[in-house]
């Protein structure tokens, strides 16, 4: 990390992708340093504020990572990635009517695109539609070339479910239930933690 007189002198480009070269080195101070001199600029990018919230929910500052994720779509509402990761963190954070009101506009992009998919299961699920989300994310899994490691995201939820399906139809009475298992199945998958 340099300082500050060496970060005012680096443009938004170069601090994102010094911030990238941090996080995937696994130091992530220096990338939210980095981040965090992007977003304070007037010209900070909804690009920015994303990888900030990204590398905030790395590190499991949740309410953090959520404002970054919402300064992203209100600078770039047609963020999809930000608008996937902010309905996760929602999820997580057990605000279903928030997570289905970001994810929503997902399912309006292209049924060729892994985003789609991706939004349309997970609102599968918001309603406890789980063979339904099954479906969806597999479909995303399957155009997803682009971001692997959410493809193990979605896997993750996806064998959650498929483990569920079985018991959920010879035990109807257990459906309750399913919201709270719902929630642990994505923060898990979202913080890559195996409870």
């Amino acid at each position: 990390m340099t300082n500050n007189t060496t970060l005012a002198m680096l443009d938004q480009p170069e601090l994102q992708q010094l911030a990238i070269n941090a996080s995937t080195a696994g130091d992530s101070a220096s990338a939210i340093a980095y981040l965090k001199e992007a977003v304070s600029r007037a010209d900070a990018t909804a690009i920015a504020h994303y990888l900030l919230g990204a590398e905030y929910a790395q590190i499991q500052m949740y309410p953090r990572a959520i404002g970054e994720m919402e300064a992203a779509i209100a600078l770039d509402p047609a963020l999809s990635i930000a608008r996937l990761q902010l309905g996760l963190l929602w999820l997580g954070a057990n605000d279903n009517a928030r997570a289905a009101d970001v994810l929503q506009p997902l399912t309006e992009l292209a049924d060729t695109q892994a985003l789609h998919h991706f939004g349309a299961g997970l609102l599968h699920l918001i309603r406890e539609e789980k063979a339904e989300a099954v479906c969806s994310l597999n479909a995303g899994v399957a155009l997803n070339t682009a971001i692997p490691p959410l493809n193990l995201d979605m896997q993750k939820i996806v064998q959650q479910l498929e483990q569920d399906l079985p018991a959920a139809n010879d035990a109807p009475q257990a459906a309750p239930a399913a919201t709270d298992d719902g929630q642990h199945i994505l923060l898990s998958a979202y913080t890559g933690l195996r409870h």
